[in-house]
């Protein structure tokens, strides 16, 4: 089943329980998000059902138990955070086979912003009980790396470490975007070894595989409309559509001049135009290292990071995940094109991917 033949799982009850799902993160104020949140007049009339992990570990099996709940007493489940917090909600949800609520409240909330649901947290659940009570829902295309979804982006190489440096950064100076797009730009500015990969690419469903061997820095994922635009990847619109994904891949670079490049072409919106770029659309890729296999490869996905033995599988979903969200939505707080383009070049990995 593709996304342009949908699976319809049952509507929630306009009037269920929402279980809200939030992160435990360092720094974050659950009491003042919660009376954020329940402040929102439309909530007060709700019942309202809070899942915060005791440890952030503990996000994923929580996630489940919020979508098994929801689907029980035919609520519907919420993801009140950044993309990770949204990758464990939507992970259960399809799971389970039930629609979700988004609450965006990350750093670069790339996957609202691509569904254009509202930055303000009061706002947004304002929008998510309007469409709940309007039986609004949408499909949203997902991949998978693995047996791991992903809703913006999954990589091997260079980003995964960009991450780790990111959190390290984050956990030092604060989590802002700036923060997070300073050391993102240190990361790719320092670069990374390069790994010859054994790609296997199917373009389309049905068709047949195509093999390579590709030397990278980076092999990147997308299933971002939005952030793969912003840069500039013409296969952006391939990805619109939910039924492929954007392979980019990143050659060595001899320097930092030329790192400095790809990073200003993604900055103006044509890194698909830098010599050092490749990309192209598929419906699946199975990479694996050409020559010496390591036992495991870091993988990132959607902000997270797992270890993962080789061949790594990226893939267009089966079938899509249910978004509940108005059919028209206005975005608030949300950057300029150009301030977008910025932070998305370096600290989405596209610049290095």
């Amino acid at each position: 089943m593709t996304p342009s033949q949908p699976y319809l799982p049952p509507r929630p009850d306009a009037h269920g329980t929402i279980h809200i799902v939030v992160p435990l993160r360092p720094g974050a104020d659950l009491d003042q998000l919660r009376g954020k949140l329940e402040a929102v007049p439309h909530l007060q009339e709700r019942a309202v059902k809070w899942h915060v992990p005791k440890a952030r570990a503990d996000i994923v099996q929580l996630s489940h138990e919020a979508a098994r709940a929801a689907k029980a007493d035919a609520g519907l489940v919420v993801a009140a955070g950044g993309d990770g917090t949204i990758n464990a909600v939507a992970t259960a949800a399809w799971a389970e086979g039930v629609p979700m609520g988004v609450l965006p409240m990350g750093t670069f909330n790339y996957f609202a912003r691509d569904q254009s649901l509202s930055l303000d947290p009061q706002e947004a659940v304002q929008d998510v009980l309007k469409a709940l009570e309007g039986g609004d829902m949408r499909p949203v295309g997902v991949g998978f790396v693995n047996d791991r979804m992903f809703l913006v982006n999954a990589s091997v190489g260079l980003y995964p470490r960009l991450l780790d440096d990111r959190e390290r950064a984050s956990r030092r100076f604060g989590r802002t975007r700036w923060v997070a797009i300073i050391s993102s730009v240190w990361s790719v500015l320092r670069g990374t070894a390069s790994r010859r990969w054994r790609v296997s690419v199917r373009p389309d469903e049905g068709a047949a595989v195509q093999q390579q061997e590709h030397l990278v820095s980076t092999l990147f994922v997308g299933n971002n409309h939005l952030q793969l635009q912003r840069v500039g990847i013409p296969e952006a619109r391939d990805v619109a559509d939910g039924e492929r994904l954007a392979v980019v891949m990143l050659k060595p670079q001899p320097g930092d001049a030329s790192m400095a490049r790809t990073v200003w072409n993604a900055v103006r919106g044509k890194l698909g135009e830098d010599e050092a770029v490749s990309s192209v659309a598929c419906t699946e890729m199975v990479v694996e290292p050409a020559s010496w296999k390591p036992q495991r490869v870091k993988v990132a996905f959607d902000g997270e990071r797992e270890w993962m033995a080789p061949p790594i599988n990226f893939r267009v979903g089966e079938r899509p995940l249910w978004l509940v969200a108005p059919t028209a939505t206005v975005k608030s707080d949300d950057p300029a094109p150009a301030a977008q383009a910025a932070e998305e070049a370096p600290a989405a990995g596209l610049a290095p991917a």
